[in-house]
């Protein structure tokens, strides 16, 4: 979940536009462009845990969708790498570079989808981004401005509802229910944290945006020979349907057409963009409850809900 973007974007967002003076004569077909790109963002982030699902079904592992997906958007990014300058890594420099990478590259989108592995998908369409504003709003006050307003109500509903979801888990737990699922929580709140500190540290350094995305895909490429290396080719032997849904969507439609989305959306709608983020935790727990056949509790609902008010609480205070 490239994956998903919790903190409204911020690696992949552009300048907010908006105009000057309040028109009555506004164009409506930009509001509504804008409002369709921010849609397929989120539909495009949300379905991530469900697509990887698919490919866990199909025999592959987490080393596997990550070569999958940093194999085709790295070298789909690779021009524009090379043409903002190998020399200084697209002006971000290789130092920088490199702690990106490690926080927004490979490691990260093992962490993310490496949970599923334990821990259904509807688990990390709702943990995931409840936990990403909660720990994006704490290290933004320690290491920014440390005067930042907290959105204290937006942050106490994300945790009730991530709460409420554990909680329902582990006293009515469903039939077939993964004993270690917390195994999966736990990397799924690690992903979000890797990915608050990536994009504080963006702000922090003031990087411009698509600099770093290229960054973080190009580098990830670096990841292929150690994969080849010990997991050779086998993957390969797998379905070929699945193997091509899973570089398609993981490699091009999450890595790229949804960068370019949401920078339109950004660029038509401005900041009130992000609040399409909030609509993540309803697709995904959808997609795994239609498509996978996930069950649908009553807790898993109550906490979609806290979670969902609490995302659009806390992105309305940004």
């Amino acid at each position: 979940m490239a994956h998903g973007n919790p903190e409204p974007g911020p690696a992949l967002a552009g300048p907010a536009v908006g105009p000057a003076v309040p028109s009555t004569h506004a164009p409506a077909p930009l509001g509504l462009s804008g409002f369709l790109y921010g849609l397929a963002v989120a539909l495009i982030w949300g379905a991530q845990p469900v697509v990887a699902s698919f490919g866990y079904k199909a025999g592959m592992t987490a080393l596997d969708l990550t070569m999958l997906r940093f194999a085709v958007s790295g070298l789909l990014m690779l021009p524009m790498f090379i043409r903002r300058g190998v020399g200084n890594a697209c002006g971000v420099g290789w130092k920088r570079a490199a702690v990106f990478v490690l926080l927004a590259g490979p490691l990260y989108n093992m962490v993310l989808i490496g949970g599923l592995q334990w821990a259904p998908a509807t688990h990390s369409s709702l943990i995931y981004p409840a936990f990403t504003p909660i720990f994006t709003a704490l290290i933004a006050r320690l290491l920014l401005d440390g005067r930042q307003r907290i959105p204290l109500m937006g942050l106490a509903l994300l945790v009730a509802g991530v709460l409420t979801v554990k909680l329902g888990a582990i006293l009515h737990p469903v039939a077939g229910a993964n004993p270690e699922a917390w195994r999966g929580d736990i990397l799924f709140a690690s992903a979000a944290l890797m990915w608050s500190v990536y994009t504080v540290l963006m702000r922090r350094w003031n990087t411009e945006p698509l600099a770093v995305v290229a960054v973080v895909q190009v580098g990830g490429l670096l990841y292929l020979p150690f994969y080849f290396y010990f997991e050779g080719l086998s993957v390969f032997r797998l379905d070929t349907t699945a193997l091509a849904v899973q570089t398609l969507y993981m490699g091009v439609i999450v890595s790229v057409i949804s960068v370019l989305f949401f920078n339109l959306a950004v660029r038509l709608l401005g900041p009130k963009a992000a609040m399409f983020t909030a609509l993540m935790p309803v697709v995904g727990v959808g997609l795994a409850v239609a498509v996978l056949g996930e069950p649908l509790t009553m807790s898993l609902m109550l906490g979609m809900v806290l979670i969902v008010v609490g995302l659009f609480i806390a992105l309305k205070k940004k």
